[in-house]
């Protein structure tokens, strides 16, 4: 038996481990606890390594399940999720989302997406989609605002590559869903991407963003009014007047990373140094207590030499005196081994680099201020910062008006 077949039948001599009708959805199937764990295990006995992994338990799943083509098979970090497509019922009447259903489009969204990976999702595409625009063509305001959300939907549908090709018109429809829940997230990010390009002035979005200025645009003799940057209070922004205070935000942002990140260095430079999870200072202190210990102790054991010395001037009898004259010598050679200890000790405190400590932590105390004072200072301008994002925002999903 092969290795492919073994795998299909762990998932059919298994339906009991199926959770069929996943949340009571119909067409939605989920595999997930024991019988994906020996999923998984089954696979990493696989010799060949040149076999993707992956695709090898979705055309296992097809093939235990009779799967068509446009069915979707997602492996998650738990869990495989099968969605049957071809039974969803498809209005090619309405435009929105292909014609696809809203509530079988969010119960899959649902399911494809946590909110970790939907996040980072919406981040990479908005960043591909500004790449795109204006990195690698450098678009006009008027191609922006005639193609702006079909390309985001198209970057959308591109990056669910969980879909087979046979799945080309559910993908697009799915594609519209998400661009839909998550609108203002991506002009979130891309307001963000164009404001700090704008910031290390980027000369090509300086000129470009001056469009939105509520200006009139005479274009094949009719008149326009180009869309303004105006904030939820109605105070409307000059683009050009917006340089200076977008260039502050984004310096102190990233003065602020910077700091962060010589403060890692620090912390890092500083465990270079420990000695046994010490710093150098606290080592050497310890050592330094140590040696006071034992010069306590010799100072503790001259004074009962001192009373021997007595003892034995005062006292005649000969055992004795030999019995004082031998603890003294005892004594006498523990003080001489002692000596010997802080000797060690006092040329081991004195190779202990506590300057380079010192110095490390000087920086560290100071660059933990100077970020404080940063953040408080990029705390202060967030809002401002805030509401010219999303006077932005509205900008860049309106268009020109008749006028």
């Amino acid at each position: 038996m092969t290795a492919f077949q073994s795998l299909v039948n762990i998932i059919n001599d298994n339906h009991d481990l199926i959770d069929f009708e996943y949340k009571d959805i119909k067409d939605l199937t989920v595999i997930n606890g024991k019988l994906f764990s020996d999923i998984i295990k089954q696979v990493k006995l696989l010799q060949d390594r040149s076999i993707n992994k992956k695709e090898f338990i979705k055309k296992a799943v097809r093939t235990a399940f009779e799967l068509e083509d446009q069915d979707l098979v997602l492996i998650k970090k738990e869990q495989i999720v099968i969605k049957i497509i071809q039974n969803i019922k498809r209005d090619t009447t309405e435009r929105r989302f292909n014609g696809y259903s809203e509530d079988e489009l969010l119960k899959l969204y649902n399911e494809y997406f946590d909110k970790t990976t939907l996040e980072t999702f919406i981040k990479n595409i908005s960043y591909e989609v500004f790449k795109y625009l204006f990195i690698r063509k450098q678009v006009t305001n008027d191609f922006y605002e005639k193609n702006i959300y079909s390309i985001v939907q198209n970057y959308i549908a591109k990056a669910l590559i969980d879909f087979e090709d046979k799945n080309a018109e559910f993908r697009k429809g799915f594609a519209g869903y998400i661009f839909r829940i998550n609108f203002v997230e991506v002009f979130s990010h891309i307001s963000d991407q164009i404001l700090e390009s704008i910031s290390y002035r980027d000369e090509y979005l300086m000129n470009w963003i001056k469009y939105y200025n509520g200006q009139v645009i005479i274009k094949h003799n009719k008149r326009y009014e180009a869309p303004s940057i105006v904030n939820e209070s109605g105070q409307k922004y000059n683009p050009s007047a917006l340089f200076g205070t977008i260039a502050m935000w984004f310096k102190t942002r990233d003065k602020i990373i910077l700091l962060k990140k010589r403060f890692k260095e620090v912390n890092k430079n500083l465990e270079k140094l420990k000695i046994d999870n010490l710093s150098p200072i606290e080592y050497k202190d310890e050592l330094i207590q140590e040696r006071q210990e034992i010069e306590k102790y010799i100072y503790e054991t001259n004074e009962k030499i001192k009373d021997l010395l007595e003892k034995r001037r005062i006292n005649k009898d000969e055992e004795t005196l030999y019995d004082i004259n031998d603890e003294i010598q005892e004594l006498r050679l523990d003080i001489k081994e002692d000596k010997r200890e802080i000797d060690d000790l006092n040329a081991h405190i004195a190779n202990i680099d506590t300057i380079s400590t010192k110095r490390l932590e000087e920086d560290k105390a100071r660059i933990k201020k100077d970020i404080a004072r940063e953040e408080k200072a990029l705390k202060q301008n967030k809002k401002v910062y805030q509401s010219i994002q999303s006077a932005l925002v509205k900008a860049l999903t309106s268009k020109r008006k008749p006028i």
